[in-house]
């Protein structure tokens, strides 16, 4: 289905369509079939500040392939915040299935983007019909609506703004950008080179700065005692490293309706309780700890505990072999 606007064809793209036989460049549409949506009124003026919330917004629908999802975040003409969650990889697929190749597509935009335009249901063949139901589009059974419905099939306008690119192609690079690219690659090389040959004259300070050291401290040139310094020192550096990155898995299992209450680390040892605002809150984070390899007990009041002890990975320099190490200072 097509629409046009100043010369500008939109292509309506949805699961299910006939096949697009055509060699030209337009734009396309995708319909909700392909995207999640969530509309909020927020105390925010700043675009980026909406899209740095974006994706804590969908955590409650996605909870698997976080990484692969994209948002894209306006506001819309009752100044709310219409924030939308796709996979670039799905509208990719949907493409290749009903035959459009990703080299004639200049735009993409999302179907919420045209409620405004759109006076009329429209109709995306068999039992289904992109509608719009309180401000959203919507995709739903045909039965839903009357028999004396009206089906539009022309959009007089299209959004100002589109919504993605291709990203993961090279389809919408034409030669010019293509040309620019490469003087900016050549560049890179050149840097590449001359940042090569400062690291070396780096290199060589190096070199004799140790060399100065070796002369003033004559034990270090003994490589008993420089591995059994290293070794230690290494030790310490793992379980400090264990240590951050247990901290850095509890900041992603919390959200806006827990909080930490006590959290202690002792030697390799940690106790940490969270309390959360309701049972289905604190169900969430059991599942994100789980996920995450935390052993964690639901308490009374709506607490967790979550204990356990830091392994490290170590690699013994002198036998040349890895090992679990439980390491206390």
């Amino acid at each position: 289905m097509n629409f046009t606007e100043d010369n500008k064809e939109l292509v309506l793209v949805y699961k299910g369509m006939p096949k697009v036989d055509r060699e030209d460049r337009f734009s396309i549409v995708v319909t909700p079939q392909n995207y999640l949506l969530k509309k909020e009124h927020l105390a925010i003026k700043q675009e980026y500040q909406s899209r740095k919330i974006a994706s804590s917004l969908f955590d409650e629908f996605i909870e698997e392939d976080k990484d692969k999802y994209s948002y894209f975040v306006y506001k819309d003409d009752d100044e709310a915040w219409v924030f939308i969650a796709y996979k670039q990889e799905d509208i990719m697929q949907l493409l290749e299935e009903v035959g459009i190749s990703s080299e004639n597509v200049d735009e993409i935009f999302f179907a919420q983007q045209l409620v405004s335009f759109m006076d009329k249901p429209i109709d995306l063949g068999g039992d289904k019909a992109l509608v719009v139901i309180n401000g959203i589009a919507t995709v739903v059974p045909k039965n839903m609506l009357s028999q004396e419905t009206q089906y539009d099939n022309n959009i007089s306008e299209a959004p100002k703004k589109a919504a993605i690119s291709l990203s993961s192609t090279m389809a919408l690079i034409d030669g010019k950008y293509a040309s620019l690219l490469s003087i900016i690659f050549v560049i890179f090389g050149l840097l590449f080179l001359i940042e090569s040959g400062n690291y070396k004259g780096v290199d060589e300070t190096k070199q004799g700065v140790v060399s100065e050291i070796l002369q003033r401290h004559p034990a270090l040139s003994s490589k008993y005692t420089r591995e059994s310094i290293l070794s230690k020192y290494k030790k310490v550096d793992k379980l400090e490293r264990a240590k951050r990155d247990l901290l850095a898995k509890i900041s992603k299992i919390i959200d806006d309706n827990s909080r930490v209450e006590t959290l202690k680390i002792n030697h390799n040892k940690y106790d940490i309780i969270l309390s959360s605002d309701s049972s289905a809150s604190a169900n969430k984070i059991k599942r994100k700890a789980t996920k995450y390899g935390l052993k964690v007990d639901l308490l009374s009041g709506n607490k967790l505990s979550i204990k356990g002890t830091l392994w490290i990975i170590w690699w013994d320099i002198k036998t040349n072999s890895c090992f679990w190490v439980l390491y206390c200072l």
